[in-house]
């Protein structure tokens, strides 16, 4: 399994969770919309930021390895409808800040229910065309070093809430590949010890 594939299950688990959560919310209770508020917030810098990467990042180094530029652009094109979908999940969680009607509940669940149904198509689509890729010849090439160094370039800090996020509820094959990928006392670094903010102000939100 790739780190992108690792990266996708905790998109997945995240809009599940958060759905969930606007189930359970109770009307009025403006305490638990501020937490899932935050929670939101870290989810969508994470899913910005991963596509962001990919378009800047990992689709140059595909291409320049020979992959049709024709199916990243699909790909791309995939993104946008996922970008207005999260504009729309953004706007309805903002509101529900100050606002725990019944009303702008269920706007904020049907909101990030349609982001999850098109995020779960475009994650099925990339990981059936790319992660053959991914975990193929481009895998040990100049081009995916490259791939790896600049995606590294964000520092220690943005590392380790990637990684306590990735960590965090992740399945049997998710937590057998970050062990496989990211070396055991960078774990614990990055999760142990520089992970407590992230534990604190995200991962509390879901106990």
């Amino acid at each position: 399994m790739s780190m992108n594939t690792v990266i996708h299950a905790a998109v997945r688990r995240d809009l599940g969770r958060l759905e969930r959560a606007l189930d359970d919310l109770a009307p009025g209770d403006t305490a638990r919309a501020a937490e899932l508020a935050r929670a939101w917030a870290h989810f969508r810098e994470q899913l910005d930021h991963h596509h962001r990467s990919e378009h800047e990042v990992v689709w140059p180094a595909l291409t320049s390895w020979g992959v049709d530029p024709a199916l990243l652009a699909q790909m791309d094109a995939e993104h946008d409808l996922m970008a207005a979908a999260l504009a729309d999940a953004d706007a309805a969680v903002g509101t529900l800040r100050g606002d725990a009607s019944p009303r702008s509940r269920d706007h904020a669940r049907e909101a990030v229910r349609r982001l999850h149904r098109v995020t779960a198509d475009h994650l099925e689509h990339e990981e059936r065309e790319l992660e053959p890729l991914l975990l193929g010849g481009f895998e040990g090439s100049p081009e995916a070093a490259e791939m790896d160094r600049r995606l590294r370039a964000g520092g220690l800090g943005r590392a380790a809430v990637l990684m306590s996020w990735l960590a965090d509820g992740a399945g049997p094959r998710e937590s057998q590949a970050l062990r496989e990928l990211v070396p055991a006392p960078f774990r614990v670094l990055l999760i142990g010890v520089m992970g407590r903010g992230y534990r604190r102000e995200v991962a509390s939100v879901w106990r």
